[in-house]
């Protein structure tokens, strides 16, 4: 079949499918507008823009997308209602984030970067359909892409958000949890306490007023450094040494 012939036909069946969609500016030259289902109060739509090559469908036609339009019979969403995209979530307070989750969905809008990655699948479909007429494929396939890239957008801006309200919530935890205490750190901060209070300092000098380094039985019941039995006299010395170590016993 001759090529022109192939286009008319096509062109004459994608106008009983698009009757409002279809837009058509020259023989070899149209636009469709394709309204996405999305969640949301205000429409959004993306436009394909196919230009035929001289042998289409025995090549793939020239393609581009762009913004697609609505009418003014569609709910649009207010700019007072819609939430900034760069909005700096982790400086916000719970119920402010509670809000931008709530609206969230209303902010999410394909850019030029979508546009691009959406015609980069497009042509590439368009080549694997290379003989037969596929503007109807490529529409549909289109509708499908776009769904599904304002979702991924959506989602990924929710967790943006969860993410920073998690980080939030676990810096306001810090606040009521101590730190924890192992053998190690308790050991530096001992040193450290008894290093301030001079401790160590002053139970040598305690110890070297002891007599010079000896007590009397007396003083050692006294402070309860040994038992009434272990100084009965029976001719041992007392070890000064261990003393010293039940000395240190009694502070920390």
């Amino acid at each position: 079949m001759d090529p022109l012939e192939e286009q008319a036909q096509e062109l004459e069946v994608l106008q009983a499918i698009y009757p409002d969609e279809l837009t058509i500016l020259t023989p070899t030259r149209f636009q469709i507008n394709i309204l996405l289902d999305t969640e949301t109060k205000r429409k959004h739509t993306v436009l394909l823009d196919v230009t035929y090559t001289e042998d289409y469908p025995e090549s793939v036609p020239v393609l581009n997308i762009l913004e697609g339009s609505t009418d003014s019979d569609g709910e649009e969403y207010s700019e007072e209602e819609s939430e900034n995209e760069d909005d700096k979530y982790d400086d916000d307070d719970d119920q402010t984030m509670s809000k931008k989750l709530l609206n969230l969905i209303e902010t999410i809008q394909l850019d030029r970067e979508d546009y691009a990655e959406l015609l980069r699948k497009l042509i590439q479909e368009a080549e694997e359909n290379v003989g037969m007429p596929s503007v109807f494929s490529l529409a549909s396939s289109l509708k499908d892409h776009a769904e599904t890239q304002f979702m991924e957008k959506f989602k990924a801006k929710e967790k943006e958000i969860l993410d920073a309200r998690e980080a939030r919530e676990k810096e306001e935890q810090k606040k009521f949890t101590g730190t924890k205490v192992t053998p190690e750190s308790f050991e530096k901060w001992r040193q450290a306490f008894r290093k301030e209070l001079g401790i160590d300092k002053r139970l040598a000098e305690r110890y070297a007023d002891m007599h010079k380094g000896r007590l009397t039985g007396k003083q050692i019941f006294e402070q309860g450094l040994a038992s009434g039995e272990e100084l009965e006299d029976d001719g041992k010395e007392i070890d000064m040494s261990s003393l010293k170590k039940e000395l240190e016993k009694t502070v920390i």
